[in-house]
């Protein structure tokens, strides 16, 4: 077997102008898809060369599950003084929950900058810092690849939180889904990763617009649950559509499930639960099995539906 090189490409072969050309492409829908796999959320493109006082913002978007502002400046050239100043001058201005600083190479003094920034707060605003560099094999097509060279601390977070009078179970769900993160990664489960929290639900996309699954748990009912949240104009329609399938969908499932069309809001959710305590430590272990096994039923049972709706 022949064995090929890979080889690093000069990014403005690709992209001669930064402007012109890089800030499209990572604006475009492949762009952004790949940019929000890698830190775990779902972009969606705002605007480009947003206006901010004299500044302009290279991107600004939203992540759809959390329905947060992120704020993207890129360069094609190593980090500078700058842009740094730019992206907190743009977290002010849109009131941004993640700021992602992607350059070709970061500096030292940079990087820690970010790193300091990460552990001087507890939530509402992370600051990534991203390099990007082409790759190809042979004469193949070049290939985008992402490093993140900085990114919050979870766990400092999660203890650092505590400290600053977060009730007990806020800390609880913040490491519980920061583990449930390391499960993932761990044993390979086809999950995007998203930001570790002091909620009681994970969104997990179905790669469906009209609805997504969702992770919860409780600690009052001592349960943890997965369930199929349909959140769209057509929710009510969905709904129905679906529980015309019932008897099928919960054999997939394992067992009966609730069924909740909640007529007078807007979303629908369908749910199966599990009695796991959650603020049992020694049972988050199997609690991150039994969700990595629903969500493979879940898929099989929804995500064909609600395409074909």
């Amino acid at each position: 077997m022949t064995l090929s090189n890979l080889k690093r490409i000069e990014l403005r072969k690709e992209w001669a102008d930064e402007a012109r050309d890089f800030t499209p492409w990572l604006s475009s829908e492949k762009g952004l898809a790949m940019l929000g796999e890698l830190l775990g959320m779902e972009l969606e493109l705002e605007d480009t060369e947003v206006r901010v006082g004299s500044y302009r913002a290279d991107i600004v978007a939203k992540d759809s599950l959390s329905e947060q502002y992120v704020v993207i400046e890129n360069q094609l050239e190593p980090t500078n003084h700058d842009h740094i100043g730019k992206l907190f001058t743009y977290a002010a201005s849109f009131g941004a929950s993640s700021l992602v600083w992607i350059a070709q190479k970061f500096r030292e003094e940079h990087r820690q900058a970010i790193d300091w920034f990460n552990d001087m707060t507890v939530k509402d605003v992370d600051f990534f810092g991203i390099e990007i560099e082409l790759l190809q094999i042979g004469d193949s097509p070049y290939a985008p690849n992402f490093k993140i060279v900085s990114k919050p601390n979870e766990w400092t977070r999660s203890i650092r939180a505590s400290k600053q009078k977060l009730s007990k179970w806020d800390s609880i769900k913040q490491q519980f889904w920061s583990e449930f993160n390391d499960y993932i990664a761990e044993n390979k489960v086809p999950i995007n990763k998203r930001k570790p929290h002091i909620g009681h639900w994970y969104d997990v996309s179905m790669g469906i617009s009209t609805a997504n699954f969702t992770f919860t748990l409780r600690s009052n009912k001592k349960d943890i649950a997965c369930e199929l949240y349909i959140n769209s104009t057509e929710a009510k329609e969905l709904f129905n559509h679906l529980e015309e399938d019932k008897d099928e969908i919960e054999s997939i499932i394992g067992g009966k499930m609730e069924w909740h069309e909640l007529p007078e809001k807007k979303a629908s959710r369908i749910i199966f639960r599990k009695k796991i305590d959650p603020a049992d430590e020694s049972k988050w272990q199997d609690a991150f099995e039994w969700y990595a096994m629903m969500i493979g039923k879940f898929r099989e049972a929804f995500v064909e539906r609600v395409k074909a709706f």
